[in-house]
């Protein structure tokens, strides 16, 4: 048994010598036959990495706003243009809603959130900013992470405190390299004091960042700004289990307050991070099938040039493979050289392909920190195993109309 495996082991490392020289000798139309292969494998690898990075970063962003909180607002997040005229006149999120939002009994926190654009100002410096009226308790909902100084306490909340939290950008734009704790700046043309800097979160994608935000109290805000403005309340559950149970007690208590019939439709959303990466999935689900045709077709051409290439060989060689089968090589035999020629071209192709494939984004993620990368292994296997069925689907009939030739007729061949 050991000299049966040991022989046919041997008769296919010769074969594969044998392709490797053949291949070597035709450096112009085997590399000719590699770049369709290249070109193939490497698609898939791009363009999976390329998308595997973006999803990595939209959920990390996604889930920045909770996987156990929920939003009330007075429109939904993903209605698009769809619905416009169903929630163009919808009445606001006001302090009726927050004050029975507080009241349910499944909710954690309950947070307000309300926001305007104005100019932030702290000497010659200045840079418009967005500005949040929220609770002390909103970077827990929201996970802010804190930088310099703190956010501001529930005593600054409940009196409604000049004080501030800048977003890193605001920071820069003010302040430079200099101290901002205890500074004062200048909210449009009201003068809020210092208290602590936002962690830099960098660009996004998708829901923004708190680097161009300025944190104030609720109360301050109201005060500063007016309360006719339309809010959103963040209702966090315990935990994500619960999260169900609390939509349906928001709901609930958001038809009772606003008085509306059984067949009224709600005026109001309660929207999640779910909803987002609901809609995200939708729109990666047409990306994915337009990745496998693009590959698909490119492999397909790969292979039909793979094909055409090992029939000229076939035929440049036929006096060759009528001087082997005189010599005593089996149909076994040059089937199986031909075939592994076919398929080392096609895996040669393959290997640089992936190392091109995985370069190419890598290199891109450090200047561009929009595209992240992120290597996928399934795109690895899948491209490995497209390029073996390449192989031996377009080798296959080459490879055995070398393998049936008559000895006499080939060696005729001139």
């Amino acid at each position: 048994m050991r000299a049966f495996i040991a022989y046919w082991i041997n008769a296919y490392y010769e074969a594969f010598r044998s392709a490797m020289r053949s291949l070597w000798s035709q450096k112009v139309r085997s590399g000719l036959t590699l770049l369709s292969i290249l070109i193939g494998v490497m698609t898939i690898i791009i363009l999976v990495s390329v998308i595997s990075g973006l999803n990595q970063k939209i959920a990390g962003e996604f889930a920045s706003l909770g996987t156990n909180v929920l939003y009330v607002s007075h429109r939904p997040w993903t209605s698009g243009g769809r619905d416009w005229h169903k929630w163009h006149n919808t009445p606001p999120i006001g302090m009726r809603e927050l004050n029975a939002m507080k009241t349910l009994s499944l909710a954690d926190k309950v947070v307000p959130s309300v926001r305007k654009g104005a100019k932030a100002k702290y000497k010659q410096n200045n840079m418009d900013a967005t500005i949040y009226g929220t609770s002390w308790k909103y970077p827990d909902v929201r996970k802010l992470d804190i930088e310099f100084g703190r956010f501001f306490s529930f005593g600054e909340d409940k009196k409604g405190r000049p004080v501030c939290v800048l977003g890193w950008e605001v920071f820069k734009n003010l302040f430079g390299n200099s101290e901002p704790i205890g500074k004062w700046i200048k909210i449009g043309t009201i003068s809020f004091e210092v208290v602590g800097v936002i962690k830099k979160q960098g660009q996004s994608l998708t829901i923004g960042t708190a680097d161009g935000n300025i944190y104030i109290p609720f109360n301050a805000f109201l005060h500063s700004y007016g309360k006719r403005r339309s809010m959103s309340i963040l209702v966090s559950a315990q935990n994500s289990d619960q999260v169900d149970e609390l939509r349906e007690e928001i709901r609930y208590s958001m038809r009772s307050i606003r008085k509306l019939k059984p067949w009224q439709d709600d005026n109001f959303a309660i929207n999640s991070q779910d909803m987002l990466m609901d809609e995200y999935n939708k729109i990666t689900g047409v990306l994915w099938g337009a990745i496998l045709a693009i590959a698909g077709l490119s492999l397909l051409v790969g292979g039909i040039g793979v094909m055409n290439i090992m029939l000229i060989t076939v035929t440049e060689r036929t006096r060759e493979i009528g001087v082997r089968k005189a010599l005593g090589a089996t149909r076994t035999h040059i089937l199986g050289q031909f075939l592994l020629e076919a398929l080392s071209q096609c895996w040669l192709g393959g290997i640089i392909g992936f190392i091109l494939g995985v370069s190419i984004p890598y290199i891109i993620s450090k200047f561009v920190q929009q595209l992240p990368f992120a290597l996928s292994w399934n795109a690895v296997i899948v491209s490995i195993l497209f390029t073996t069925i390449v192989g031996v689907s377009f080798g296959m009939y080459p490879a055995y109309k070398a393998a049936k030739l008559s000895p006499v007729e080939a060696l005729r061949y001139e």
